[in-house]
């Protein structure tokens, strides 16, 4: 191409050299822009090299580029996935968690529910606890309270025992002063006697009081009773009843006055010979309170008798059981 352009200028050269100068001077201008232009063509000629390398060195760098991008890509299509799959993971983690935060949730209501209600039925537990308390404060208090009577009671009991052992003891010498006084007497005329209701009898009969029918005293029965009066005038803190008996036989209601009238006649004695009025009581049982049944003779003889009963002045245990 070089030489083609140089004969060009060759041929130009000898062909201006027979044109007019107007020719010339246009062939001068015609070789400078030729001069300019292969210049020019040099120029690009060369920026054509230039960018050729260039390119080249971009197509290189575009291939290296593309293998960076290539791997790139897969990295970042595996990354991609990796992280397709993480979401997937975290999706479903995501999922599970809800599930178990609303599980949570739920059993935590259940528990909020079954603590509240825990927390009320211990609550009704704990005041019932306070009311079994104070019930067994009350009862203990209660308790000690009755501890404290049994004990006041038992001593009380103790020294009424104490008082009764004394009374009975005291009804004992009287018993032993009356028998002692009343020796001479045989047991059918009188019978001396403790019996279980704690009082002292000393049962007198008919034979030995009065004759048949009649409220009179005899002079041996009148003995015996002033006897009983003088043993019993120093033992002031007795009581004594006189009761009348009779047999069945006769009207009821005369049986009832005589026995009553007996009774009278025996208090009078005890009265006169020095025992308090306000310590005897005078009663007629009539027929109604037999020792033996009426059915012989022997039997009625025994239940037509006077009985002078001692017992204990009680008002002092009265007083005491106050």
């Amino acid at each position: 191409m070089k030489s083609r352009f140089i004969g060009l200028l060759i041929l130009v050269f000898f062909s201006s050299s027979c044109v007019l100068p107007s020719k010339y001077q246009k062939t001068v201008d015609e070789k400078n822009r030729l001069i300019r232009e292969n210049a020019s063509l040099t120029y690009l000629k060369e920026q054509n090299k230039k960018d050729k390398r260039e390119i080249k060195d971009l197509k290189e760098k575009l291939a290296k580029t593309e293998e960076v991008m290539f791997e790139i890509n897969s990295k970042l299509s595996a990354a991609t996935q990796k992280y397709k799959n993480c979401q997937d993971e975290y999706d479903k983690m995501l999922l599970q968690n809800k599930k178990l935060l609303e599980r949570a949730f739920s059993e935590q209501t259940n528990l909020t529910e079954e603590l509240a209600e825990k927390q009320k039925i211990l609550a009704e537990k704990e005041r019932n606890l306070k009311k079994l308390e104070a019930n067994l404060n009350d009862q203990n208090l209660n308790q000690q309270l009755l501890k404290n009577d049994l004990e006041r009671r038992e001593k009380k009991i103790d020294s009424l025992r104490n008082l009764l052992s004394i009374k009975d003891n005291k009804l004992q010498s009287i018993k032993d002063k009356i028998k002692k006084i009343l020796s001479g007497y045989s047991n059918d005329d009188i019978k001396i006697e403790k019996r279980d209701d704690g009082r002292l009898y000393i049962s007198m009969s008919q034979n030995l009081l009065f004759a048949k029918g009649s409220d009179k005293l005899d002079s041996k029965g009148r003995a015996a009773i002033i006897s009983v009066a003088k043993a019993l005038k120093s033992e002031p803190s007795i009581d004594i009843v006189v009761e009348g008996h009779t047999d069945t036989d006769g009207n009821a209601d005369l049986n009832w006055k005589l026995s009553t009238a007996r009774a009278l006649a025996v208090t009078k004695v005890l009265i006169e010979y020095g025992l308090m009025p306000q310590k005897i009581t005078a009663a007629g049982r009539g027929q109604f309170q037999p020792l033996y049944p009426n059915d012989t003779e022997a039997n009625k003889s025994k239940n037509r008798r006077t009985e002078i009963i001692i017992e204990p002045n009680l008002n002092d245990i009265l007083n005491y059981l106050k």
